[in-house]
């Protein structure tokens, strides 16, 4: 039998790993960080304990990069929102739609961060570096409506921002992690809140 080429193992190792991740995001949502246990990632992935090691050098190692590729999606959800076109109105309704369908469809892995950030010093950075990109972009968006005469001067676009951001990050939490019912009604009230926020 010929030996395997560097293709195919290299080939392999994708998959396991791709396995692993798989196995590893089912047991974290399912128990938590804290009862995760990689012997039951390995038997969900239909990997030997030991090959676990070969890919990541502990469970903090796999837990932070699947928290990695889920904000790296949803940033690229919103970034996809155009800085400009349609008026200041739609576009925060665009843009809090486009989140909160997001986070909907990772509610579970996000109940999970939440929980690591408040005792974990990597992810509770991870997670401050990653709202800050959201509270950047929202400052620069209500900066250029006070350029415009859109939005009063003497509203703060950072403060305003933080606290804008934080608002609908904590009703998506109440939303599809606690479970809160609500309806689109509650979605144009959100849009609603924040422009008469930043006085728009």
């Amino acid at each position: 039998m010929s030996a395997m080429t560097p293709v195919k193992r290299q080939a392999r190792a994708e998959r396991t790993r791709a396995a692993l991740l798989t196995a590893a995001r089912e047991v974290f949502e399912e128990r938590g960080f804290l009862d995760a246990k990689i012997s039951e990632i390995c038997e969900r992935a239909g990997v030997a304990y030991g090959s676990f090691y070969t890919h990541f050098a502990d469970k903090d190692a796999v837990f932070a990069e699947l928290i990695d590729q889920m904000l790296n999606g949803l940033l690229t959800v919103m970034r996809a929102e155009p800085l400009n076109g349609d008026g200041p109105a739609a576009r925060i309704a665009r843009a809090n739609r486009a989140y909160l369908r997001a986070y909907r469809d990772n509610a579970r892995l996000m109940a999970v961060f939440e929980q690591v950030a408040t005792f974990s010093p990597a992810m509770r950075d991870t997670y401050l570096r990653a709202w800050g990109v959201f509270y950047d972009r929202q400052e620069r968006a209500i900066r250029e409506w006070q350029q415009a005469g859109l939005v009063p001067d003497d509203v703060d676009p950072r403060t305003a921002a933080v606290a804008l951001a934080t608002m609908i990050g904590r009703t998506a939490y109440t939303w599809y992690v606690l479970g809160r019912p609500h309806d689109d009604g509650d979605v144009e009230q959100l849009t609603r809140l924040y422009c008469r926020a930043i006085g728009m």
